[in-house]
């Protein structure tokens, strides 16, 4: 995500942060988008720490892969890490009220078949992220079954 996000915005660094297999191959990626220079490639694990400091974090489908606790102490380690006023941006379904059709109820069966996560109405997103820390909790929809959550940190 962030060799599509960087070359646009000079000004902007980025640190990447994921599983340390994960960020092996990530400067290759990088560099062919102009941006090595600009991007620090740090393996790690968000249950224990995130790279401190940053005055944003983004996430992009990682949270509905983990039931509330594991989210909860991922999006704590977050609110540690950044500090009062870091901001958070997460990508992710927002299940929609009652019975209409959205991708997000498909995807939450395949999350309750293959994996511990689920996915999420906006009352949860908001007790969720309100009980890790957060506050000025939004959801944007995007005009695709996607919302952008954002959020502060106290």
């Amino acid at each position: 995500m962030l060799a599509a996000i960087l070359p646009g915005r000079p000004g902007l660094r980025g640190i990447l942060f994921d599983l340390p297999h994960v960020v092996a191959d990530a400067p290759k990626t990088l560099a062919g988008n102009g941006v090595a220079d600009r991007v620090d490639c740090i393996g790690g694990d968000f249950f224990e720490s995130v790279p401190a400091g940053a005055d944003s974090y983004l996430l992009s489908f990682v949270m509905h892969d983990w039931p509330d606790e594991a989210a909860r102490r991922i999006l704590a380690n977050i609110a540690a890490a950044g500090g009062s006023g870091a901001r958070l941006a997460m990508i992710e379904f927002v299940v929609p009220p009652g019975d209409t059709p959205h991708m997000s109820k498909m995807i939450d069966l395949t999350m309750l078949g293959m994996l511990a996560g689920r996915e999420r109405p906006e009352e949860d997103w908001r007790e969720l992220l309100a009980s890790a820390g957060f506050t000025g909790i939004g959801v944007l929809p995007t005009g695709t079954p996607v919302s952008v959550i954002h959020a502060t940190v106290r």
